[in-house]
């Protein structure tokens, strides 16, 4: 496949990596929230507390994928 030919994308594939997108960038927000809280500065989120998160929300992310964390209620509907 040519990286200059136009790709087509089912809708449930665009779906979930737009799903997988957001619930990652949010994981990430909300963790290092929760991180910079609990640290010494609790005014202030660091690179530290983004990276922190970032392996947290990643790990999520990776069950969420494998289907181990479907949201809403899906895994009943599949």
């Amino acid at each position: 496949m040519n990286a200059n030919e136009p790709v087509r994308i089912t809708i449930d594939a665009a779906t979930a990596l737009t799903e997988w997108k957001f619930r990652f960038a949010d994981e990430v927000r909300v963790r290092a929230k929760q991180l910079a809280a609990e640290s010494n500065t609790p005014g202030c989120i660091t690179l530290s507390h983004y990276r922190q998160a970032a392996k947290i929300a990643l790990e999520s992310l990776s069950r969420m994928i494998h289907g181990e964390d479907i949201p809403d209620g899906r895994r009943e509907a599949a």
